[in-house]
């Protein structure tokens, strides 16, 4: 029986909160990190904020008619331990909460955080998998060598991957 939409713990999409990855396609994790912006923080209550709006959505897709979740295993690993105040730890965080993600050939499906938390992934995804291509949709570059003195920024994450 499903319980009620508003009950239990809120995972994306009602997804079961589990650790283990056997037989699953796709895993979201949540990376609720904000301390690599330099304007306006507030990134860290995105992963629980998505999740909550999450509630609504239906794994039906009326158009092809089908439920998504016949064709794809996805359950949500909740969020991250990360360290506030400090983005090189929470770098070690990240890779180390999805290196196990990635071992077992599942996609990531991350909610983040702010725009500094790409670095951690690229790494993580990196270790893996080696050399990687990247396409990133953004109104700048993010690769500025430093931002306000601080080398691991939102502005300067590209340029540390690049290096």
């Amino acid at each position: 029986m499903q319980s009620p939409r508003f009950t239990g713990i809120g995972t994306f999409m009602r997804l079961p909160h589990v650790a283990h990855l056997e037989g699953v396609n796709a895993a979201v994790l949540g990376i609720p990190f904000d301390t690599g912006v330099t304007y306006r923080v507030g990134g860290r209550f995105a992963p629980a904020a998505i999740r909550e709006a999450s509630r609504l959505l239906r794994p039906y897709h009326v158009e092809q008619a089908i439920e998504i979740f016949d064709y794809v295993s996805a359950v949500d690993r909740g969020d991250l331990a990360v360290i506030p105040g400090n983005v090189q730890a929470t770098y070690q965080v990240i890779e180390q909460g999805l290196a196990p993600v990635f071992k077992a050939g599942v996609v990531p499906l991350v909610l983040g955080g702010d725009h500094s938390i790409t670095l951690g992934e690229l790494r993580a995804a990196a270790k893996q998998f080696g050399p990687l291509g990247l396409i990133d949709f953004d109104s700048h570059t993010d690769t500025w060598d430093s931002y306000w003195g601080e080398r691991y920024t939102h502005g300067t994450w590209c340029r540390r991957a690049l290096e």
